[in-house]
């Protein structure tokens, strides 16, 4: 299952990025992120392959003499980051070919695996309408293994409430950190009071709606019977060119608040379809959106 969350062609890739924070990574422990420039702990953590425009310095002559490859030293820096990845498991999770709930575990994977090399603090929280599964400070890419095996085996539940999940215990983090949040944001209660109190956490937040080409761009007509996939509920309903019409309108009016929502409160905003190759969505849309560099 590992094999499928992440092509082990571009793990390289993902190993010399980072996340990125819009606050100062620190904690009480020496040696927990490691950034651009030399550590000044100088404990030795990792080696890494050489690539152009690396600082010569930190060439490893030794390994170089051994291999006939040039490999840089990685040290610890005295800066630690706690990264936390939710992903929402409830049942409109589980809609589209592939489905949301798939694309966001495979996210989850890319996130989690280029932030456990570079030592930070990963955890991930499952939830619907309360925390169902979580993982806990790894830390290390020895943890790799741990995390997918992890993602792998999770599940659609039931239905969704991210303001009764963020208050689940032990769903919120005490230390400030990154908390990434994967979902469709489809919950009946808003997802406003949730991302609130995260921020209250002190942790820095960022949204990824996962929406299949089907919800935002539907191509229904004719007379249909609609079940709603977390409740059961089902509606007859004919499908006019002017329902679709209010459709579009509502749906972006939707898309429209949440992007309002989180440009007022300071949060990052990074909406991905589910049809998209992860390759693009980790090396493009997330870069260019400043999420990881």
């Amino acid at each position: 299952m590992s094999r499928y969350l992440l092509d082990p062609s571009w793990l390289a890739r993902l190993e010399r990025m980072q996340m990125a924070s819009k606050r100062e990574a620190g904690g009480s422990q020496a040696g927990k992120r490691r950034s651009k420039l030399l550590g000044s702990s100088m404990e030795f953590a990792d080696y890494r392959a050489y690539t152009p425009g690396d600082d010569l310095r930190q060439l490893d002559w030794n390994a170089y003499a051994r291999s006939g490859k040039l490999f840089l030293k990685k040290f610890l820096d005295e800066t630690e980051l706690h990264v936390t990845i939710y992903i929402d498991c409830s049942r409109s999770m589980s809609y589209g070919q592939p489905s949301k709930l798939d694309l966001a575990v495979q996210v989850a994977a890319a996130l989690g695996y280029l932030s456990l090399c570079n030592l930070d603090h990963v955890s991930v929280t499952v939830f619907d309408s309360q925390v169902t599964a979580s993982l806990r400070g790894l830390q290390g890419k020895g943890q790799a293994a741990r995390l997918l095996d992890f993602l792998s085996k999770i599940q659609p539940g039931g239905e969704g409430d991210l303001q009764a999940a963020m208050h689940s215990p032990g769903a919120v983090r005490g230390k400030p950190g990154i908390s990434i949040i994967l979902s469709d944001f489809f919950f009946e209660t808003g997802y406003q009071k949730g991302v609130a109190y995260l921020q209250a956490a002190r942790q820095d937040v960022t949204l990824v709606p996962i929406w299949s080409l089907e919800e935002t761009s539907p191509a229904y007509h004719g007379e249909l019977r609609l079940i709603d996939s977390e409740t059961g509920g089902a509606r007859e309903v004919s499908i006019t060119g002017l329902l679709m019409e209010e459709y579009y309108k509502n749906f972006h009016g939707f898309q429209e608040h949440m992007a309002a929502f989180a440009y007022k409160r300071g949060i990052s905003y990074v909406p991905v379809q589910a049809e998209q190759p992860l390759e693009a969505i980790v090396f493009q849309v997330f870069r260019q959106a400043g999420i990881i560099r």
